[in-house]
This record gives structure tokens, sequence and C-alpha cells, in this order.
């Protein structure tokens, strides 16, 4: 199981691994064709400008052309005016006087004035139409004026409106990797989520047959006093080391010094058996009352059942012994097992943790960013369509 989880996890690592290298390929190309349009964009900004500017002061020129032709224009029909106006009167004097010779000087002068004060009436409606010209070109260069600088303003504010949309595009492009990232992730962590489940059902079922076999699981203490470990006892022995405190090196030696003990006393108590009976064969042989016959018999007896119960101690001793020490090694390697298989759970639950926060924060982030692009892209929409009342009102006065 552990080997297929291993493998497994090297394929899925693999998988986003040429995924991450495919995915950072097409950023860069995205990334060169974007600087490539915003290079080729400047410069079509440039040319345009250049090209207002001159489009600009052809206009100007065109006007201030205008305006003196207008003005030279004027001037002629002033000056026609005045000689035409001077001429006829002077004719017309020269017929009245020529006809009416006898028309007298007050009469003359009051034509004369007469013709003075439309002289005078004439050259302040002109100077009004002058000045109303005048106005009327300036206001209508201002309006070209403006009209260029609109124009302008559209042009910069559609260039603005297409680098909002490619990055508006690129955000989703980076979006749906991100999204996509974040499915394996997730299918990753639920393949986890069911390794660590069969991993706890496991170590349930372990309990469990723990527990029906009667055993016990003890704490194996280090020298310091530490936990270092676990084994795996039966009740009994679990007992037998419950009465004695300390490492199971401590334990096992007092129970070989318990048995060491065990085997001098039982040493001991042969020899003085035998040194028992050779001494009651001879008082045996001595002396031949019923009384000391029947004590060594009884003494002889005791010192056997001594005997056998050590006997039976000391097997007892060696069987617990070997029995712990059996129980003691497949405990520590089910133990290193087991503690191998939940640390590598652990570990890679805390980076599939780590992993999910990091792209749940990049979400959030691509998010914001994309909600500001579009309140930016709604701004930008507004001011457009405001340009484009505006410069639809001034068409309309013009």
């Amino acid at each position: 199981m552990d080997t297929s989880n291993v493998v497994g996890r090297r394929r899925v690592n693999s998988r986003i691994n040429a995924e991450d290298q495919a995915l950072d390929q097409i950023a860069k190309e995205a990334e060169a064709r974007l600087a490539a349009r915003r290079q080729a964009r400047a410069e079509a900004r440039e040319i345009r400008m250049r090209e207002l500017e001159r489009q600009q002061k052809e206009q100007e020129q065109n006007a201030d052309r205008v305006f003196d032709m207008h003005n030279s224009s004027g001037i002629d029909t002033i000056s026609r005016n005045r000689i035409s106006l001077g001429c006829s009167p002077i004719s017309g004097l020269l017929n009245t006087a020529r006809g009416n010779s006898m028309s007298s000087r007050r009469s003359s002068e009051d034509s004369l004035e007469e013709e003075g004060r439309s002289l005078r009436d004439i050259r302040y409606e002109l100077k009004g139409v002058e000045e109303r010209f005048r106005k009327a070109m300036i206001a209508n260069a201002q309006l070209d004026n403006e009209r260029a600088s609109h124009t302008y303003q559209i042009q910069l504010l559609k260039d603005k409106l297409e680098e909002m949309e490619e990055s508006y595009a690129q955000l989703q492009r980076e979006f749906r990797e991100k999204s996509r990232d974040c499915n394996v992730l997730k299918r990753t962590i639920d393949k986890l989520s069911e390794d660590l489940k069969l991993v706890q059902g496991q170590l349930c079922e372990r309990d469990t047959l723990i527990a029906e076999q009667g055993l016990v699981v003890v704490a194996i203490e280090n020298e310091d006093g530490t936990d270092a470990r676990r084994a795996l006892v039966s009740v009994e022995n679990a007992e037998l080391l419950g009465s004695v405190q300390g490492s199971l090196d401590i334990r096992l030696k007092k129970f070989n010094e318990e048995k060491q003990l065990l085997q001098a006393d039982l040493q001991l108590l042969q020899e003085k058996l035998e040194t028992f009976k050779s001494s009651g064969r001879g008082r045996v042989n001595t002396t031949n009352g019923p009384f000391s016959s029947e004590d060594d018999y009884e003494a002889q007896r005791e010192t056997n059942k001594i005997i056998s119960d050590y006997k039976y101690k000391l097997q007892k001793a060696e069987q617990e012994i070997a029995n712990l020490q059996a129980s003691l090694a497949r405990s520590e390697s089910q133990v290193i097992r087991y503690k191998s298989t939940a640390e590598a759970a652990e570990k890679a639950e805390a980076e599939l943790k780590i992993e999910r926060r990091k792209l749940q924060r990049e979400n959030r982030e691509a998010m914001e960013k994309l909600e500001e692009l579009e309140t930016s892209n709604n701004h930008l929409l507004k001011r457009l369509d405001k340009l484009k009342n505006a410069k639809s009102a001034l068409l309309k006065d013009l």
C-alpha cells in the first residue's frame, strides 16, 4: 500500500511539474506578445500624435489665412464704399450746383452733414461686423482645438481600454490556471484524506485486536525517563513490568539479577541437600532410631518442594523474559512502521494545508485585481460615453 501511494504521489508530482512547465512557457509567450503589442501601440500613438499636431497646425494656418483674407477683403470693401460714397455726393453736388445754381449754402451744408453721419454709421457697423467675425474665427479655432484634443483623448482611452481588456484576458487565463491547479490539489488532498482514514481504521483494528487478545501496550522509557517507544505485552507481563520502575533495560537487568539470585539459592540448596543426604546416610547407619529417619525424610521433602518451587519460578521468569523480548521486538517494528506512516501522512497533510492556503490567498488576490479591473473598465466606459456625447454635442453646435 505504501509503495503504491508513493508511486501515485510521484506520478501526480511529475504531472503537476509538467503542467507547471507548460503553463510557464505559455505565460512567457503571452508576456512577449503583450510587450510587442504595447510597443506597437506606443509607436502608433506617437504617429497619431504627430499627425494630430500637424493637422492642428495646418488648421491654425488655414484659419489665419482665412482671417487675413477676410480682413483684406473688408478693408477693400470699406475703401471702395468710401470712394463710391465720396464720388456720389460730389457728383450729386456738382449736378445740383450745375442744375440749381441758385440753391443756398445752408442746404449744401445739411446734405454734407447727413452724408458724414451715414459714413460714420457704416464705419461703426463695419467695425462691429469685423469684431463679430474675429470672435467667430477665434471660437471656431478653439472648437477645432478642443475637437483635436478630444479626439486625442478618445484615442488614448481606446488604447487604455485595449490594454485593460488584454490585462483582463490575461487575468482570466491566470485564474483558470490557478483554478486548475487548485482542483488538482483538492484531488490530492482528497486522496491523502482517504489514505489517512485508512491508516486510522488500521490503527483502530490494531487496538481492537490487541484488546481481543488480552494484550496491553506498555510505554518503554529511556534512561532519562522519557517515553521512547511502546511495546505490546500480556496483562500479567504488564503487571510484572509495572512492579519495577525504569526503562526496559533496567527492568530486564533486575529480572536477570533475580534469576541469578534464584539460581544461586537453588545451587546452595542443592549443595545443602547433598550434604544433608550424605550426613543423613551416615546418621542412619550409626543410629537406627525411627525418629531420626522420619525427620530426615521430612526435611528432604521440604527441601525438594522448595527446589521445585524455585525451578518453577525460574522457568516462569525465563519464559516471561523471552515473551517480553519477542513482544518488544514485534511491537517496536509495528510502532516504527505506524509512526513512519503517521509522520508521512501528517507531513503531507501539513504541506497540502500550506499549499491550499497559498492558493486561496492567490485566488483572493486575483479576484481583487479582477474586481479592480472591472471597476476601472466601467469607469473608462463611462468616460468614453461622456466624451462621445460631448463630441456629438460639439458637432451639432458646429
